[in-house]
């Protein structure tokens, strides 16, 4: 291994930079140097540089070539001849004599001229020679290193030149797959809350599940839950849908929050996580959630409680036929019985359920609207004061409290098992006016007529 390092001057006075020469060196081919004409031959090198006749500047430089050769160096006259055009800042000519310098100096060689390519494009103004330039600063620092080196570097030069050229970067970093660096400015635009739409924008410019991770919870923390979902959902970001579905679940959006769990759960089947959807089959059981503890249930594969909480569902619209040929199914006759000696008064209150909905569909709806003088959220005046005379109106109050009375009556006449009586219960709790005038466990009276107010009879 041999490694020759030339210190001469040029007729500027520069010192020439050394390059490596590697591989095998046998006695016959060894460098030559020769002082005199390592001196001759870079004063010609010299005098070309000055020369505008390119026919002239030729001979000059080939006369170098030949003293170089003489000294069996020819690599290093090249790579000398390159250092000089480099310095009179002529790229193309530099990089081209750069190319015949050797194998072993191409990554150095190429990065120095991508590098000068790069300078003369952040200096140019004309739009057709700055992306002309660039697109030779990447052609050379691919070649020192890859494509996506290169794409990064050039990226790089933008991003330390400020915000302002972030897009930039980012298109270099795109090209790259040069995730880091995009993330790095998402991070940078979204400390800025003027900037959160930019930043989620770059955040998903990865179309990986972590940009879309980090999107949903830029949104997640300004408390947009809705446009946090879309990111989420986007990305299949199981995290993020269980940080949505507790705050549906705070929020009393049942409907939704289950909607939600089942795509996760459906997710966690993909996964083969059994477990996870037995925690949310579990839990809704416990907010005895019906619907959704039967549908988990069914994807746990446990067909004996998918069907029980389906009857248990049909109960909380007191569809008792539907739900007695459950419970028959499921071996459940117990309740089944029950529901055959129960039936006249549980038609009974099936029909004050459906009235009890009715009533509650008739009560005015109250809108809400943004004030454009506060810009806080307030509910309409109008649509208050009519709610408020629907609730102060006697013959509402009576209607609504007389409708409750009867299932008072009705729940007192039920024999028999204790979980048929406790389904019956639960599906008449749902009304708030139940909840208000009767006792919560036995349904006994607990506001008599003469004390109903329009509170007591509020949905």
């Amino acid at each position: 291994m041999l490694r020759i390092i030339l210190c001469v001057l040029f007729f500027l006075g520069a010192t020439m930079p050394s390059y490596s020469q590697k591989g095998k060196t046998s006695q016959a081919n060894a460098p030559k140097l020769d002082q005199k004409k390592l001196a001759k031959a870079n004063a010609l090198i010299g005098q070309a540089m000055k020369e505008k006749d390119k026919g002239k500047q030729n001979e000059m430089l080939n006369t170098a070539l030949e003293l170089y050769r003489e000294m069996k160096m020819q690599k290093e006259g090249n790579l000398a001849i390159g250092d000089a055009f480099y310095n009179k800042g002529e790229l193309k000519a530099a990089d081209r004599y750069y190319a015949k310098g050797g194998k072993e100096n191409k990554s150095e060689t190429k990065e120095k001229v991508g590098k000068a390519y790069l300078e003369e494009a952040f200096k140019e103004t004309d739009p057709k020679l700055q992306k002309k330039a660039f697109d030779n600063a990447f052609k050379a620092l691919s070649k020192a290193h890859s494509p996506a080196e290169a794409n990064r570097m050039i990226g790089n030069e933008f991003f330390d030149m400020g915000m302002d050229y972030y897009p930039q970067a980012l298109d270099y970093y795109q090209r790259a797959a040069y995730n880091e660096g995009i993330f790095l400015i998402a991070d940078l635009y979204a400390a800025k809350p003027e900037n959160v739409e930019q930043a989620a924008a770059t955040y998903i410019i990865t179309k990986q599940r972590e940009g879309y991770k980090k999107a949903g919870d830029l949104y997640y923390n300004r408390g947009d839950l809705v446009k946090a979902m879309e990111y989420y959902a986007t990305g299949g970001v199981i995290e993020g849908y269980q940080k949505f579905a507790n705050e549906l679940k705070k929020a009393d959006k049942i409907k939704e929050y289950s909607t939600v769990v089942e795509i996760i759960t459906d997710t966690l089947r993909k996964r083969n996580d059994m477990d996870g959807i037995s925690e949310y089959a579990v839990q809704a059981e416990r907010d005895n959630n019906y619907v959704l503890a039967s549908s988990l249930y069914g994807k746990l594969g446990n067909t004996k409680l998918e069907k029980q909480y389906a009857a248990y569902n049909h109960m909380m619209g007191l569809e008792v036929i539907a739900a007695k040929e459950i419970f028959n199914a499921n071996g459940n006759e117990d309740i089944a019985e029950d529901i055959d000696k129960n039936i006249k008064a549980l038609t009974d209150m099936q029909q004050s359920l459906f009235v009890l909905r009715e009533l509650e569909k008739n009560v005015p709806k109250v809108a809400s609207k943004i004030n454009p003088n506060s810009g806080v959220l307030e509910y309409d005046k109008n649509d208050l004061k009519l709610r408020s005379q629907h609730y102060g109106n006697p013959s509402t109050q009576k209607l609504i409290a007389d409708v409750v009375y009867g299932v008072s009556a009705n729940y007192a006449k039920l024999k028999g098992n204790a979980k048929l009586l406790g389904l019956v219960r639960e599906a008449m709790l749902k009304f708030k006016p139940v909840k208000n005038i009767l006792d919560n466990y036995d349904f006994t009276k607990k506001i008599i007529p003469i004390n109903i107010t329009p509170a007591a009879v509020t949905f």
